[in-house]
């Protein structure tokens, strides 16, 4: 299973309080990560948290941290963006990770789709 020795923090965004509560109490956790086929340079952790509740619609950009209800996982946006649909942001990279953010995304492309040869990419996500 690949380790990446580094990290990628992010900023919890005072607009989506109801999922930021949500996923505060479900850390620290493990997840697997995975890049997304469709909509871009987006990687996501398919995570255990449970959330129907409401979402704060925003477009997606580069640095954007959301939650997709559908599969429950956190994405964050490291590249460029093929999908127009809005999605439940509640955080976003600080300016000084994302560079990491874009080493983040190519690592986990190039060892979860370009790689023939398919590795589990697990991430510890927590608050700091």
């Amino acid at each position: 299973m690949p380790r990446y020795d580094f990290e990628v923090r992010a900023r919890w965004l005072e607009r989506n309080p109801r999922i930021i509560e949500v996923l505060q109490k479900a850390l620290p956790t493990k997840a697997l990560f995975s890049h997304v086929v469709v909509s871009g340079q987006t990687v996501g952790a398919v995570t255990r948290v449970r959330y129907d509740g409401p979402g704060v619609m925003v477009p997606r950009v580069f640095g954007s941290v959301f939650f997709y209800q559908p599969s429950q996982k956190i994405n964050l946006c490291y590249g460029e963006i093929t999908e127009s649909a809005t999605v439940n942001q509640f955080a976003e990279v600080i300016e000084d990770d994302l560079d990491k953010l874009r080493d983040l995304g190519s690592r986990v492309w190039a060892d979860t789709v370009a790689n023939p040869v398919r590795h589990i990419v697990e991430v510890s996500i927590q608050e700091w």
